[in-house]
C-alpha cells in the first residue's frame, strides 16, 4: 500500500508540475527574449572605410538579413554613405538599407553643399545628418587627438552654416544626429532644430564619453521631443576594452541605462551598436547581446521593443 502510495504522489507531483508550467507559460512572466527580427541597427561602421573594419557593407547587411533585421543605417566618420546604401540594397533587397552624412573636415566641415549633395544622391536613402564626430572640437579637447576642431554653435547662437543645413533638414524631412560636440552645444542645437521645424532628432550615444550628457540634459532633450540613442559599444569602453582607441571611453554600466530609460522613458531612447571595429563583436551578435543583457537588468520586452524597433522606424519613416 505504501509503495502504491508514494507512486501516486510522484504522478500527482508530476501532473502539478506540467499545469504549473502551462500556466507559467500562458500568464506568467515567461515572455521569450527580445528577438533580432524587425529591429533597427541606427549606428554601425563597415568598409570601405580609412580604418580596418569586420566587415565591408554587403557583408554587414546580409547578416543583418539573415538575423530578419528591418532596417541598417550604415555611417562613416569620412564620406557619405547614401549612394553606398542604394548599392547595398540592390544586392541585398531583403533588408532596407539607409545612409547619411556625417560633417567632419573630410566633406567640408558644417558644409550646406554636402548635405544637399547627399540627399540627391541618396535617392531616399540618404536619410540622416549627423553634427561633426572625430572632427569636432569637444571630441578632439577630451580625447586629445589634436588642436582647434569644429564647432556648431558660438555661445547659445547657431552658426549660419548651421541654420542653413538646419532648414534644410526640416524641408528635407531627413534625420539630425548630434554627433560628438559638446553638451551644450546639443543644447543648443537641439533647442533651434526644433525651432526651424526639425522633427527628427536622435542625440549620438547620449551617455558615451562625449557628449557625456547628465540625466537632467536628457529628460530636457526628450521633453523638446529628441530620441536619445544609448549604444552597446560603450558597455565595452573603457580600460579593458579590446581596442586602444576605446580605451579611452568611459564605460557605460548596464545600471546606469536602465536607470535612464526608467526614469525617462522607454519611448524616448534608441538602441544601436556603434559596433564595425575589426576587433568588436560582430554588429548582429552585439546587438542581440544588448538586448538580452538589458533584459537580464530588468528592461521589459515591450520597451525593448519600442527602442530597437518602432522608435528608429518613426525616425526612418
Amino acid at each position: 500500500m505504501r509503495s502504491r502510495f508514494q507512486s501516486i504522489f510522484v504522478v500527482f507531483l508530476q501532473i502539478f508540475g506540467y499545469v504549473a508550467i502551462a500556466y507559467g507559460l500562458c500568464f506568467g512572466n515567461y515572455a521569450a527574449a527580445a528577438t533580432l527580427e524587425g529591429a533597427v541597427e541606427f549606428h554601425v561602421h563597415s568598409a570601405p572605410d580609412v580604418r580596418e573594419r569586420l566587415y565591408d557593407d554587403i557583408e554587414l547587411v546580409q547578416e543583418a538579413a539573415k538575423a530578419k533585421m528591418q532596417a541598417i543605417v550604415l555611417k562613416n566618420h569620412v564620406t557619405s554613405t547614401a549612394d553606398r546604401a542604394i548599392l547595398t540594397h540592390k544586392t541585398v533587397p531583403s533588408i532596407e538599407v539607409y545612409g547619411g552624412i556625417v560633417l567632419n573636415e573630410a566633406v567640408g566641415g558644417i558644409n550646406p553643399k554636402a548635405v544637399e549633395v547627399m540627399a540627391k544622391l541618396g535617392e531616399g536613402r540618404g536619410k540622416i545628418v549627423w553634427l561633426p564626430t572625430i572632427d569636432a572640437a569637444y571630441h578632439r579637447k577630451t580625447f586629445n587627438t589634436g588642436k582647434g576642431g569644429l564647432r556648431v554653435t558660438r555661445g547659445d547662437r547657431l552658426l549660419s552654416q548651421t541654420k542653413s543645413i538646419l532648414e534644410f533638414i526640416a524641408e528635407n524631412n531627413l534625420v539630425l544626429g548630434t554627433g560628438d560636440v559638446s553638451p551644450k552645444e546639443v543644447l543648443v542645437v537641439v533647442h533651434g532644430a526644433k525651432q526651424l521645424g526639425v522633427e527628427k532628432i536622435l542625440v549620438t550615444h547620449a551617455m558615451a564619453t562625449v557628449p557625456g550628457l547628465t540625466l537632467e540634459q536628457m529628460q530636457i532633450l526628450a521633453d523638446q521631443g529628441a530620441f536619445l540613442e544609448i549604444t552597446y559599444s560603450n558597455t565595452l569602453a573603457g580600460k579593458n576594452a579590446d581596442e586602444a582607441d576605446h580605451d579611452a571611453w568611459e564605460n557605460v554600466p548596464f545600471d546606469a541605462m536602465v536607470t535612464a530609460i526608467k526614469t525617462i522613458g522607454a519611448e524616448h531612447f534608441v538602441l544601436s551598436t556603434d559596433l564595425g571595429r575589426s576587433q568588436a563583436p560582430s554588429p548582429i551578435e552585439g546587438y542581440q547581446a544588448f538586448l538580452d543583457q538589458l533584459e537580464t537588468a530588468g528592461i521589459s520586452e515591450t520597451d525593448l521593443q519600442l527602442m530597437s524597433h518602432t522608435n528608429p522606424l518613426n525616425l526612418l519613416s
